[in-house]
C-alpha cells in the first residue's frame, strides 16, 4: 500500500473517530439535558408537596396542556406586558380561555388542599384531551369532586367575612372568567375592597394552606380588618381616604424586615397571631417582639410615600436605619435619606426655600465659613449644611429638615417650587409635618389610614 492510501486511510479513520466522538458528545450533553430536566421537575415536585401550593403555569405543564418552551416564552412576555401569566397563554393562542377557567378551578383545589396535585393532573390532563366540563372530568375519572361550601378561594372567604356581597362577587367573578384578570386586582380597581383588605385575605390563604390557622380565623380576621378600615375612615385625618389598588407597595413586615428591625421568624409569627386574633400585625409586632411603636407609625407614613411615588423603598429602608442607628427623629432621617443619592449640591436651593417662605431671613453671605464653604461645593453638601445651621440655631430645626425633603421633592419634579413653597409656609406655621401639609393641599392621596 502506498503513502498516499495509507494518508486517506488514516485521514477516514480520524474523522470517524471525530464523528463518533460528536455524536457521544451530542448523546452526553442530551442525556444531561434530560437528568438536569428531571431533577428540576422533581425539585418542583418537591416544592409542592412541601408548599401544597402549586403555579398555574406547572399545573398547565405537567397535565401537557402547554409546554415548558411555551411557558418560558409566556413568562418573558408576561414581564415584558404586566400581564397575568394565564392571559398570557390565552391572548398567545397556547389555551383558550375555556381551558384557563378550567386550569385555575383545579389549581385553587390543589392550592387549598382540597385535591392532590398527581389526581389534579389526572382530571385537568382528561379533561383538556376529551374536551370535558371540568365535573364531568371528574366523573370520568373516577376522583370524587371536592365540595365548594368550605372553599379558601379569595371570594369565598370575602364573602364569608361580609365583605362583599354576593351580586358583586359574581360580577367580579364574571369579569375574571372574561378577562384571566386576578380577582383581588378587579375588587381593588373598583374600590370594592382595599388593598389592606386584599392582603390580609391574600395571607390567609397561604396561612390556612400551612395549617398555621384555621378558616374561621382568617374570615374573622379579614371581618375585624374590614370593621377597623370602616372605623378609621371616619376619623377627621382620614378624609379624602379611597379603596384602591396600590403597586409595588411594600407590606409593614417587608419593610420592617428590610431595615432589619425585625427577623424572619418573628415576621411570621407577628403576621400568624395578627390573623389568628384578627388584631393589626404592627401592634402584634409591637407587643410580642417589643418593636418600637414609633417605628409602626413611621412605616404608615413612608408607605404612603410610596403609593404615591413621593418616596423609593430603598430611601424607606435608608430612613428607618437612620431612626435605629442615630436615634434621628423621623423627619430628619426621611430628610437626610430623601437627598442622600443626589449627586449635586442642592443647598443653595435649600436655603432659597427658607429665605423665601417669609418666615426666616437667612443672609447667605453672613452665614459662618464653615456653611458657606459646604454650599459653595458642586458635590452634594446639603445633610451636612444642615446639621451646621442646626448647631447654630439660625433656624428651627422643624423647618431645616421640612426644606431638606421638600428640595428632593423638586429634584424628583414631583412638586412645583410654587407648591413647595407653600408646603413648607404651611408645615412650619402649624406647626405639621411637611408630607403632610402636601396631603392638606391636595398634592397627595390618602392611601393609608391612620390612628389619628
Amino acid at each position: 500500500m502506498d503513502s498516499g492510501s495509507q494518508e486517506d486511510k488514516s485521514s477516514l479513520d480520524a474523522k470517524g473517530q471525530e464523528s463518533k466522538r460528536l455524536r457521544l458528545a451530542n448523546a452526553t450533553a442530551t442525556r444531561l439535558a434530560a437528568v438536569a430536566s428531571e431533577r428540576a421537575e422533581a425539585r418542583d415536585s418537591q416544592v409542592i408537596e412541601a408548599t401544597g401550593h402549586v403555579r398555574i403555569g406547572d399545573l398547565l405543564m405537567f397535565s401537557g396542556l402547554v409546554s415548558s418552551e411555551f411557558i418560558q416564552t409566556a413568562l418573558r412576555n408576561f414581564e415584558e406586558k404586566g400581564l397575568p401569566l394565564g392571559k398570557v397563554l390565552t391572548l398567545s393562542g397556547y389555551i383558550t380561555e375555556a381551558q384557563l377557567r378550567c386550569a385555575l378551578d383545579v389549581q385553587a383545589l390543589v392550592n387549598e388542599r382540597q385535591l392532590p396535585l398527581d389526581l389534579a393532573v389526572k382530571v385537568l390532563s382528561l379533561a383538556y384531551k376529551d374536551a370535558l366540563p371540568l365535573s364531568e372530568a371528574f366523573e370520568r375519572s373516577g376522583v370524587v369532586q371536592p365540595e365548594d361550601h368550605l372553599s379558601n378561594k379569595l371570594g369565598q372567604l370575602v364573602l364569608d367575612a361580609q365583605v362583599v356581597d354576593l351580586p358583586i362577587l359574581e360580577n367580579a367573578l364574571e369579569v375574571n372568567h372574561r378577562t384571566g384578570l386576578p380577582l383581588g386586582h378587579i375588587l381593588c380597581y373598583r374600590s370594592i375592597i382595599s388593598q389592606q383588605i386584599l392582603e390580609t385575605a391574600l395571607l390567609g390563604q397561604q396561612l390556612i394552606r400551612r395549617g398555621s390557622i384555621t378558616r374561621e380565623e382568617c374570615v374573622n380576621a379579614i371581618a375585624q380588618a374590614n370593621q377597623r378600615e370602616k372605623n378609621l375612615a371616619k376619623l377627621p385625618c382620614n378624609i379624602g381616604f379611597k379603596k384602591s389598588m396600590l403597586r409595588n407597595s411594600p407590606r409593614i413586615g417587608e419593610l420592617l424586615f428590610e431595615a432589619e428591625l425585625i427577623g424572619d421568624l418573628q415576621l411570621l409569627e407577628s403576621l400568624q397571631k395578627s390573623l389568628a386574633t384578627g388584631r393589626p400585625a404592627g401592634l402584634c409586632m409591637h407587643e410580642v417582639f417589643g418593636i418600637d411603636a414609633i417605628f409602626i407609625t413611621a412605616t404608615v407614613e413612608l408607605q404612603e410615600m410610596i403609593d404615591n411615588g413621593m418616596l423609593t423603598t430603598a430611601l424607606a429602608v435608608d430612613c428607618f436605619v437612620r431612626m435605629k442607628e442615630f436615634g434621628y427623629s423621623f423627619l430628619r432621617a426621611l430628610a437626610e435619606a430623601s437627598v442622600s443619592r443626589i449627586l449635586l449640591n442642592p443647598s443653595k436651593k435649600m436655603l432659597e426655600l427658607l429665605n423665601e417662605t417669609g418666615s426666616y431671613s437667612i443672609d447667605i453671605a453672613k452665614l459662618p465659613s464653615e456653611i458657606l464653604e459646604r454650599v459653595d461645593v458642586h458635590y452634594n453638601q446639603s445633610i451636612e449644611v444642615c446639621r451646621a445651621l442646626v448647631e447654630t440655631n439660625i433656624v428651627e430645626q422643624h423647618a431645616i429638615y421640612s426644606s431638606l425633603r421638600l428640595v428632593y421633592l423638586l429634584e424628583e419634579e414631583l412638586l412645583t417650587e410654587e407648591q413647595a413653597l407653600l408646603a413648607l409656609d404651611m408645615a412650619c406655621s402649624a406647626p405639621l409635618a411637611v408630607d403632610e401639609a402636601i396631603f392638606r393641599l391636595g398634592w397627595k392621596k390618602r392611601t393609608r389610614l391612620r390612628e389619628d
